[in-house]
């Protein structure tokens, strides 16, 4: 055998290099939300990460959403869907999961932004970090103009942190959603066969509450870079959920869900302590938004939140957790 002209061939040093990049399912569901929604396209297409598939649920819209998405009808890697019968926010949610092809889902809200990079920097650190089950950022709140508000994150650096552990943080606090609204979030999708869907029963904690079933099952990982833009108005979730108060029937049932399961009390070293806390400061601050309220002339709406409260704890119990606050901060004095 000549061997003579035989040449050498220099391999790169890192094969990752020759590895097809994941594919990323970008779900953007809609209803009835065409003043922003193409904005919210137009920074899904304008993604710096090229191997997405992008599918948009247009959930039985009666505005001009369905004029709109036409004209992105031929793009590529575009697939729209329309179903004629609204599922609602969630049960839309789960509809939509149910046809990602990705190793990953990334969701974005119509009335949502992503910066460029978004999808590459939250892919990049997932894929270096194999234990990971959502990797979350920081993000901006903006109005109904694009008028940044306000920046949420909770570190001011990368963190990678045990999922069971963050998961037992949140549900003996219960003040805030730190790790973030669906579109701050990426997640693999092989992990719907471990936790299931999003709850139906709720609205406004629903992402929490998936979040926190995630959690179980590997590491919670930060980015801490402003990759998206959560928008506030009167017609959002929150804006209706602030406003004819079930956050406050939500908070109850999420307690109740993973206070009185065994599974979870193990899993996230949850105590009865624990849940008496949780349950007293949820009264407490309630009846601090009841008292706002009145203060202000909301009188209808404090005392839908009063009447709200009351179908989860007892008045004597109010009245105790109110008088002990009231004492400790005289106390304080």
């Amino acid at each position: 055998m000549i061997l003579a002209n035989r040449k050498t061939i220099n391999l790169p040093r890192n094969l990752s290099i020759l590895m097809p990049k994941p594919l990323v399912s970008l779900l953007i569901p809609t209803f009835n939300s065409v003043k922003y929604l193409a904005l919210a396209l137009d920074s899904a297409f304008a993604q710096t990460y090229e191997n997405t598939e992008i599918i948009v649920h247009d959930d039985a819209s009666t505005d001009t959403t369905p004029e709109l998405l036409a004209k992105y009808r031929n793009l590529a890697k575009v697939r729209l869907i329309r179903t004629e019968k609204n599922h609602g926010m969630i049960n839309g949610w789960n509809y939509l999961t149910n046809l990602a092809k990705g190793k990953y889902i990334k969701f974005l809200a119509s009335d949502d932004l992503l910066t460029p990079n978004c999808v590459e920097e939250l892919v990049e650190i997932m894929e270096k970090h194999p234990f990971g089950v959502l990797a979350t950022c920081r993000r901006q709140v903006i109005d109904e103009t694009g008028t940044q508000l306000s920046t949420l994150g909770f570190a001011k650096s990368d963190q990678i942190i045990a999922g069971p552990s963050y998961a037992h943080r949140l549900l003996t606090t219960l003040r805030e959603n730190q790790i973030g609204e669906p579109s701050a979030v990426l997640y693999p999708t092989e992990l719907i066969k471990k936790v299931g869907g999003f709850d139906p029963r709720f609205s406004q904690f629903a992402d929490f509450e998936y979040w926190l079933r995630l959690l179980e099952f590997g590491k919670l990982i930060y980015v801490d870079k402003t990759l998206c833009s959560f928008r506030t108005h009167a017609k959002s979730n929150t804006s209706q959920a602030i406003l004819d108060g079930r956050f406050i029937d939500e908070i109850f049932a999420l307690i109740e869900k993973y206070y009185s399961s065994p599974h979870y009390r193990k899993v996230f070293s949850l105590t009865t302590l624990n849940e008496e806390e949780a349950i007293k400061t949820k009264t407490l601050d309630t009846l601090k938004n009841t008292k706002d309220l009145l203060l202000t002339g909301h009188f209808l709406q404090a005392r839908n939140y009063f009447r709200l409260l009351s179908g989860h704890v007892e008045s004597n119990y109010m009245t105790k957790v109110a008088l002990s606050h009231f004492l400790k901060k005289l106390h304080m004095q």
